[in-house]
């Protein structure tokens, strides 16, 4: 696979995914396979969005960074909710109740709205790539204007 625009790190970094920050799960929670994979299914994702551009991109060649970025991070947290979610188990003992695996809806929430930031952006993207397709693109006359 040739490098895409974005690392498993700096996704990682985004959503604060390091060992010392995660005390409750002992490790990273998301491996790079999985952070690879939500980068995958991000592309494929915009790929269909509406409207339609006639360019199918591949990770490798996806132009848009943050837009990469929140969209993986929603396909890992909604990936992370249904871990949460098949693995909660509520115990109790001597009057002390734990949930360690009680995310599910948090992650969820956050996926979200994650989600619908990069599909209003990415609409937005391609409609403004559909209309200069079309109609061209017209500079301002001040972008030839000198600055003093």
């Amino acid at each position: 696979m040739a490098t895409p625009i974005l690392t498993s790190e700096e996704v990682r970094l985004f959503l604060q995914d390091r060992q010392e920050l995660n005390t409750l799960s002992l490790g990273i929670r998301f491996t790079p396979e999985m952070i690879e994979q939500a980068m995958i299914n991000t592309v494929d994702y915009y790929n269909l969005m509406n409207p339609p551009l006639g360019i199918m991109y591949s990770l490798e060649d996806f132009p848009y960074r943050s837009l990469l970025l929140l969209g993986t991070a929603a396909y890992l947290l909604r990936s992370g909710a249904i871990n949460e979610a098949a693995n909660q188990l509520t115990y109790a003992a001597d009057g002390v109740q734990v949930n360690d695996k009680d995310k599910a809806q948090i992650f969820m929430s956050l996926s979200k709205d994650m989600q619908e930031d990069f599909k209003a952006l990415g609409q937005q993207i391609k409609m403004n790539q559909n209309i200069a397709a079309v109609y061209g693109v017209k500079h301002s006359e001040y972008i030839y204007r000198r600055r003093y």
